[in-house]
């Protein structure tokens, strides 16, 4: 009878041994998993914001290409009116104006 006793616990223990140490596993396992979750959230918001500012870069690059547009449009009308005036401007300087699409 105690030979059988004593073979139970030493089957026992050592089951208790690896259930307690694949508790302990899966709980850090489970930490891992939920720290990586966290950190994967803050990158898809980091990821939206920067697609934000992206958003708005580009909406403002296409506003200064269109006033640019706009100034060198008006460039190239006061380089001919000054070329049918004898291309003297009013400080007496001479410059050359258009051109831009070079």
């Amino acid at each position: 009878m105690g030979n059988m006793n004593l073979s139970l616990i030493a089957t026992i223990v050592p089951l208790i041994i690896v259930g307690i140490g694949l508790i302990g596993w899966v709980l850090s396992l489970r930490s891992d998993v939920t720290t990586a979750v966290v950190q994967l959230e803050a990158i898809h918001a980091e990821s939206e914001s920067l697609t934000e500012r992206l958003n708005t870069l580009e909406k403002n690059l296409a506003v200064a290409d269109d006033q640019m547009q706009t100034i060198m449009g008006e460039h190239e009308v006061i380089g001919e009116m000054f070329q049918q005036m004898g291309e003297i401007q009013p400080a007496g300087e001479r410059r050359t104006y258009g051109g831009y699409s070079n």
